[in-house]
């Protein structure tokens, strides 16, 4: 994790703008302008027939995903006299624009609350972004990742159906990769096709618990490989490996923003 984290570095730092990656289809995150929504084509919403002549289409797990427009503080509870969690720039420190899961909404007041997971230590941190004209932008993915330690097996789920499976290596013993709910929070292409990062890093929002003094933390990501006879194996450092040509796929699969859960 810290060689592909200094990888991420070295592409970014050189560059004016916006590294964002357009993978196909859902992959890349774009809001519109006027920040009030993003032109990612939403996830169907079922449309409940009111004669009963024709069957409503099939409910399935959707997620609403926060794009940062401008600047935002992130409290601990639902109000702004509260301790502040974070401030989220437009970007991530990659470059990368900055997102959040919503995990619930309240509304306090006259003002709308997302509670939002969040891509910070410890794994699961979660806080409260206020609604506000202009800084953010939401849009819904139905497409979630789940990998499987035990089976050593990542699998794709689109619109409440498996699309798609893929074997990976995994942390190895004493640097298992951590368990939990996260989310895909971006995706950046390492500086060399060829190096141990493959063609595509998918970053999530989770850390490696005992690497908190890595660069930038030790966060996990899902990514390519120069070691495709390894796959399978448990030797990483938490990371999640896969073939370029299936993390690709994944990719094409699976919109920046969606959720991750990794269990045992």
């Amino acid at each position: 994790m810290s060689t592909w984290v200094r990888d991420i570095v070295i592409l970014v730092g050189g560059l004016a703008a916006l590294a964002v990656l357009a993978l196909g289809g859902q992959a890349a995150v774009r809001a519109r302008a006027s920040g009030s929504g993003a032109s990612q084509t939403p996830a169907p919403v079922p449309v409940v027939t009111p004669s009963g002549s024709a069957p409503a289409e099939p409910h399935y797990e959707r997620w609403t995903v926060i794009k940062v427009v401008r600047p935002v503080v992130v409290y601990a509870r639902p109000s702004t006299a509260a301790q502040v969690r974070t401030r989220l720039d437009r970007f991530n420190q990659n470059g990368y624009p900055n997102l959040a899961l919503v995990d619930t909404t309240r509304e306090v007041g006259d003002r709308l609350w997302y509670r939002v997971w969040l891509a910070l230590r410890p794994n699961g941190t979660r806080g409260w972004i206020p609604e506000a004209e202009g800084s953010l932008a939401l849009y819904r993915t139905a497409a979630k990742i789940t990998i499987d330690l035990s089976e050593r097996e990542l699998s794709v789920t689109r619109r409440g159906q498996v699309v798609a499976t893929f074997p990976v290596a995994i942390g190895r013993p004493g640097l298992s990769t951590p368990k939990g709910f996260f989310f895909v929070n971006q995706k950046l292409r390492p500086a060399s096709p060829d190096g141990p990062y493959g063609v595509l890093a998918i970053g999530i929002s989770a850390f490696q618990p005992k690497l908190p003094y890595w660069e930038q933390g030790g966060p996990v990501a899902i990514h390519g490989t120069n070691e495709p006879w390894l796959i399978g194996k448990a030797i990483s450092h938490g990371c999640v490996r896969m073939r370029n040509k299936d993390v690709l796929q994944v990719s094409r699969y699976v919109p920046a923003g969606s959720p991750v859960e990794i269990v045992e």
